[in-house]
């Protein structure tokens, strides 16, 4: 019997070392917000006022957002360091836009892109849990090869990536 060979970079290993690094960064995210007082907002969305309640939502949408991070833009970072940090840093900064700014004040009924006194804290702690979900996905999400072409006619040397590995057919033996 053999086994099919399943490639290391399908959305759905991008979606769970997505959700990982998601669960990593939504830990951080997590003590900062509610250092700040900002974790009962969370809560709001579920109609209970308890920090409890708002760890839970907020770690349930870290999840998702970690999930959306590996599913979108996955492919790109795929164990590259700097550019992991690089689009985590913007990805923070679009889900402080999307939830701090959007989604939590239409669920709280405030007035939507509110700043407060520490409205830039919250937002550093949004860029941080981009950072973090980046790193940990670049360490635990699928990885890409790099295969050299042979050297061809003067053509200069490049790197190709490759998300399959080369797979060598066996010589049966009679």
């Amino acid at each position: 019997m053999s086994d099919s060979y399943i490639a290391p970079s399908n959305p759905v290993s991008r979606a769970g070392a997505g959700l990982v690094g998601g669960l990593a960064g939504g830990l951080l995210l997590g003590i900062v917000l509610t250092a700040a007082g900002h974790i009962r907002e969370f809560a709001h969305l579920a109609g209970a006022s308890s920090i409890a309640v708002g760890w839970t939502i907020l770690l349930m949408v870290a999840a998702v957002a970690g999930c959306l991070y590996g599913f979108l833009v996955g492919r790109a970072v795929s164990s590259q360091i700097v550019p992991a940090i690089g689009i985590g840093i913007g990805y923070g900064g679009l889900c402080w836009l999307v939830i701090q700014m959007i989604v939590l004040p239409i669920a709280n009924d405030t007035g939507v892109f509110h700043f407060s006194n520490d409205s830039i804290l919250v937002l550093g702690a949004y860029v941080a849990f981009g950072v973090v979900l980046g790193l940990v996905y670049a360490a635990t999400g699928p990885k890409r090869r790099m295969y050299a072409p042979r050297w061809r006619g003067g053509r200069a040397y490049q790197m190709i990536y490759s998300t399959v590995p080369r797979r060598r057919k066996r010589k049966r033996s009679s």
